[in-house]
């Protein structure tokens, strides 16, 4: 099997907050007492840094804006 092209980053508005870039919060719905793991990279639009984001389950992707 031929290796797969990574995805993506999927673009934000700027209006996330910094704890939810920085993976500690769950991007989806800001939960910090959960169990986190990783859901995935967002580029905050108008920006060219690549965030590596953590989700507790809530959501199975971020949305894009």
């Amino acid at each position: 099997m031929p290796d797969a092209l990574p995805l993506a980053p999927t673009v934000i508005n700027g209006s996330v907050s910094i704890v939810r870039l920085h993976g500690e919060a769950c991007f989806d719905c800001g939960a910090v007492n959960k169990t986190l793991r990783a859901a995935g990279h967002v580029v905050v639009r108008g920006s060219t840094r690549v965030w590596q984001i953590v989700t507790c389950g809530c959501r199975s992707k971020a949305a894009a804006a």
